[in-house]
């Protein structure tokens, strides 16, 4: 298995370079086209098996030739040891989801992706389900208190 959570899936926004994150923090926007072409590329790429990640695509960038390097640098899923017979795999462990990360490691890479929001006022304490950074750009979104 391989869990692709694709960021801000938008039909309006432009192919580009996928992204990848793990952690719950990756910010930005994809598109349907880009979330096609990793699923695709992670069903015959061995380096995407157990793994759970983030996607969104950078725009202005092209797609790499292949993204084996950056679905190897992921970490792993961790599994655990079956319970009982549900949830668990050809080698008895059952799938507990991602692999816990570093509070520290957390962080560094919530900073980097918070430079990567959509728009120009990068403010995503301002955005609310359904609402989109550009309304955060033209003042027709108010920070939340």
């Amino acid at each position: 298995y391989c869990v692709v959570r694709p960021c801000g899936l938008n039909d309006d926004w432009p192919e580009g370079r996928p992204l990848f994150s793990q952690g719950d923090v990756a910010v930005g926007r994809t598109n349907r086209a880009d979330v096609a072409g990793v699923l695709a590329a992670c069903v015959s790429e061995p380096s995407a098996s157990g793994k759970t990640f983030e996607m969104l695509s950078l725009k202005g960038y092209p797609a790499p030739r292949s993204l084996a390097p950056a679905l190897a640098r992921l970490l792993p899923d961790l599994p655990r040891p079956a319970a009982g017979a549900g949830g668990a795999d050809s080698s008895g462990a059952e799938w507990k989801g991602p692999l816990p990360l570093e509070e520290g490691a957390i962080a560094a890479e919530y900073a980097v992706l918070q430079q990567l929001l959509p728009g120009e006022a990068q403010d995503a304490t301002a955005l609310e389900m359904g609402r989109t950074y550009e309304q955060v750009d033209k003042g027709e979104v108010q920070a939340r208190e």
